[in-house]
């Protein structure tokens, strides 16, 4: 295991730093415990060593290393991990944590759940902003594996659209049966 350190990373083409504890990391990939603004630490990143530009030092990292280890702030792997290729990946996330979230460009996040994929491409059925369930269309362009960025698992924002998710279909089980 390696050294308590927080890690600031800017990946190709994106203003904002990606920051967290690290975790571990493979010659692919590289795992933090997500810290999306100061000390806050919220769920777990894996992010593509492809698209890396720099891991950056910086003057707050002894402080913030400080703040995680008086948090209590553990080094611990997520239960059940291993690193694996990037469909592997984003199964064992919808396995454990429900659904998939994932992060191709700064602008551009995704939610839901795996639906078909082949050896460079794959689809999903889309979580949308408001809960609710959009299905793939037949016609609908696929996602490539060595395009994305950031698989992001076990974070608030997840948890919480698939809470609504889940919100939405018991709402509509109970009307249907009040029908």
């Amino acid at each position: 295991m390696r050294p308590y350190q927080v890690e600031y990373v800017q990946l190709h083409g994106w203003d904002a730093e990606i920051v967290g504890l690290w975790l571990a990391e493979n010659e692919e990939w590289l795992l933090l415990h997500y810290i999306p603004v100061d000390y806050v630490v919220d769920g777990y990143v894996l992010i593509s060593k492809a698209h890396i530009a720099t891991r950056i030092p910086n003057k707050s990292q002894q402080q913030a290393e400080l703040v995680l280890r008086l948090k209590g702030v553990k080094q611990d792997l997520p239960s059940d991990f291993r690193f694996a290729d990037t469909l592997s990946l984003l199964r064992w996330t919808e396995q454990q944590y429900g659904l998939v979230h994932f992060v191709e460009e700064e602008d551009s996040t995704y939610l839901g759940w795996l639906n078909e994929a082949d050896v460079v491409h794959f689809w999903i059925d889309t979580l949308e902003p408001n809960g609710t369930k959009d299905i793939r269309e037949e016609n609908e362009k696929p996602f490539a594996f060595h395009e994305i960025r950031l698989i992001v698992f076990g974070d608030d924002y997840s948890q919480s659209m698939k809470l609504l998710w889940q919100h939405h279909c018991n709402h509509e089980l109970w009307e249907t049966g009040n029908n």
